[in-house]
């Protein structure tokens, strides 16, 4: 009785101990470094072709558009295609959609590409994780934990938002 008594008592402290575990957090320039050694070993071993932003975003501009540039808050139509990019290889799962949105929602690196290009233009853009979704984990579609995004776009149409 008193073996099993110490033996649930070490149990508990040990559920205790790690249950009271912190998570570590999150450290977006160290994660940065880790995305910008993955991406540019991509790059040279795929012979892709990207400019870097200051921001860390990469990006090649497909298509420049015209008219005016695109604001946070107008109202976007656009066509994208969405990759994975781990580990230096990009995954077979994409994403084709036709959407709407409005770019202020969105994550850093998406609305830098944004505003590169104007309606009627096309961007591929490869954005590390702290300028996309970070640790965080998408269940739809299925976007692991720091995922380096290969997202390209093409602005359909604009609504500006009225003054």
């Amino acid at each position: 009785m008193l073996k099993a008594s110490v033996l649930l008592g070490l149990v508990l402290i040990a559920v205790g101990f790690f249950a009271c575990e912190k998570d570590v957090p999150y450290d977006g320039p160290k994660q940065m470094e880790i995305d910008a050694a993955i991406i540019d070993k991509y790059l040279v071993d795929s012979n892709v072709r990207a400019d870097k932003h200051s921001t860390g975003l990469y990006y090649n501009i497909i298509r420049e558009g015209s008219g005016n540039p695109v604001a946070l808050d107008d109202t976007v139509y656009g066509n994208y295609t969405l990759k994975i990019l781990k580990d230096s290889v990009l995954l077979a799962k994409t994403v084709d959609s036709t959407f709407m949105f409005i770019p202020r929602g969105y994550m850093k690196g998406w609305n830098t590409g944004v505003s590169l290009i104007k309606p009627g233009g096309a961007i591929r853009m490869i954005i590390p994780s702290p300028l996309a979704y970070e640790q965080r984990v998408v269940e739809s579609p299925k976007i692991p934990a720091n995922s380096i995004l290969d997202i390209t776009l093409e602005i359909v149409s604009v609504n500006k938002k009225p003054k």
